[in-house]
């Protein structure tokens, strides 16, 4: 199982391993109780400025879901969900039709057709594994358009090369204003995951370009979505010093073209684990973004979806985009604290740095990013300046107050950095400290990173951790998979039968360990 999952995780961010189906015209025509609804948004109260569950019992529900768009002026939704597949409604004669399944349905690969809205309302861009000519024998993701019509779609068309190309795949693809497209990739200079751009000059795509720190690290970053008018870009990224294992970051487009300092968009929207797949609505009103939070509100009928009976179920919240505004009106005019702080230490040295961050602290033409302070410690770390690193990580404590961000990331830097077993024991006392903070999800985010880069015994060590620590059959099944990747046969089949007296006929356990007992 792990290597399907990682091979999935590889493809896009973690949430498309929740699905390896696709739905089927039966699944579609269960999908009910949309007939009731009017009006644009499904006649559903426009939110504000706190997330709020979105059609719970129809989008949200106990399965787990994935990307959610609206179409012309929000009179059609696209939304996707584990065991529903992408499906289609639309408001005909002032109703919403039952969900239908889009025809563009990804049948290729995982079965997942993640996209996004084009900036004129109608053009849905997206990723798909099937082959761009019939000629074509691979099976890597490219980017696909498809176009609403007022009742339907047209035929997919892929982007043409070199947007897409043979070295890589494309994904989670999205437009700008001027026709120029975002998506990201995994790549030899970052294995887990950069976003890239592919300019649309004179009628024609370019080759896409990989963005420059600070959007991208040697951290993963993933999802991209840029606004409307162009004026900013949102995405994933599992850089430390965020409020969670996958934090949504916002910069904001300069007046030479380039990209600011990225901004945590905050613990509103990161407060758990993943806030992923977002989307804006062509019109900028609404922000829409996927997260694991738990919500009292019910849901309807417990479906079987195997991802979501692993590591919960996921749903669909959205805002109105006013935060962003505000963490533009907050930051337009300051500097990025982090990076005087780190030119003052690749120029003079550790002393100088301390004194310039103690300098900046104060200072209200600067802005202080955690992420970008704790990069700078993960570089210190791989560098081997380890009482550096310690020295300015005691420094952010006492200047700071957000002692979680910064204790919780500087034991991700060690544990990403090359001082694994130093990372873990920082971690456990994090999790004493803050309990809430002990999912084994973020464990196997970790041990992703690491698997990716092929740091495999870190990667082992990382998981070992989860299962002695938290000990779920989650975690003792993601020891499992990690071991038979290893080629470790006698520890992997310990590891599920572990799973299972935790969790009696788990069909991904009996599964692994059947094969594993055949070789």
């Amino acid at each position: 199982m792990i290597c399907r999952v990682l091979a999935l995780m590889a493809s896009t961010s973690f949430i498309v391993a929740m699905s390896s189906c696709a739905t089927t015209e039966e699944d579609a025509r269960e999908v009910t109780g949309f007939e009731a609804l009017t009006g644009p948004y499904l006649g559903q109260k426009p939110p504000g400025s706190e997330p709020e569950l979105f059609l719970p019992g129809l989008v949200s529900t106990h399965d787990m879901e994935g990307c959610v768009a609206f179409l012309d002026e929000g009179k059609v939704l696209l939304f996707f969900g584990n065991q529903r597949g992408t499906l289609y409604t639309y408001e005909n004669d002032g109703k919403w039709i039952s969900p239908q399944k889009a025809p563009f349905q990804n049948t290729y690969g995982s079965g997942i057709t993640d996209f996004t809205v084009g900036p004129d309302g109608r053009t849905v861009y997206f990723q798909s594994g099937r082959p761009t000519t019939p000629e074509d024998a691979r099976r890597d993701a490219n980017i696909w358009t498809v176009e609403w019509t007022g009742s339907g779609w047209t035929e997919p068309l892929p982007l043409p090369p070199p947007a897409n190309n043979d070295d890589n795949s494309e994904l989670y693809p999205a437009v700008s204003e001027d026709g120029s497209v975002y998506f990201f990739t995994r790549s030899q200079l970052d294995p887990t995951g950069d976003i890239y751009r592919s300019r649309f000059v004179n009628g024609s795509y370019l080759a896409g370009e990989r963005l420059e720190f600070p959007v991208n690290t040697s951290y993963y970053e993933v999802d991209p979505v840029v606004a409307p008018d162009g004026s900013y870009l949102l995405f994933g990224s599992a850089r430390p010093g965020g409020f969670s294992l996958n934090d949504l970051y916002v910069s904001f487009r300069q007046v030479d073209g380039s990209w600011s300092h990225p901004h945590n968009v905050g613990k509103k929207i990161n407060e758990l684990i993943f806030a992923i797949r977002m989307s804006v609505t062509p019109d900028g009103k609404y922000f829409f973004f996927l997260s694991q939070r738990p919500t009292p509100i019910s849901k309807g009928e417990s479906v079987h979806s195997p991802m979501a009976e692993r590591w919960g179920d996921s749903d669909v919240y959205w805002m109105d985009t006013g935060f962003i505004e505000e963490l533009e009106r907050k930051f337009r005019d300051k500097k990025c604290a982090a990076e005087a702080i780190r030119d003052q230490y690749d120029e003079n040295g550790l002393e100088a740095a301390l004194e310039k961050l103690n300098e900046l602290v104060s200072d209200d033409n600067y802005y202080f990013e955690f992420s970008e302070m704790l990069i700078l410690c993960g570089s210190m770390i791989e560098s081997g300046e380890l009482v550096d690193a310690e020295r300015f990580y005691e420094a952010l404590l006492e200047a700071f107050p957000d002692e979680l961000r910064i204790k919780h990331g500087y034991a991700v830097a060690h544990i990403l950095n090359g001082s694994t077993q130093k990372g873990l024991e920082l971690l456990k006392d994090v999790w004493t400290q803050y309990p809430s903070t002990k999912p084994s999800l973020s464990l196997m985010m970790l041990s992703f990173q690491l698997f990716t880069k092929s740091k495999d015994e870190d990667a082992l060590e990382v998981v070992e951790f989860g299962a002695r620590e938290i000990g779920t059959f989650n975690a003792h099944i993601e020891l499992a998979e990690a071991h038979t990747r290893l080629g470790n046969k006698e520890q992997a089949i310990q590891s599920c039968k572990k799973t299972l007296e935790l969790k009696p006929n788990f069909a991904e356990a009996l599964e692994l360990l059947e094969k594993l007992e055949q070789q």
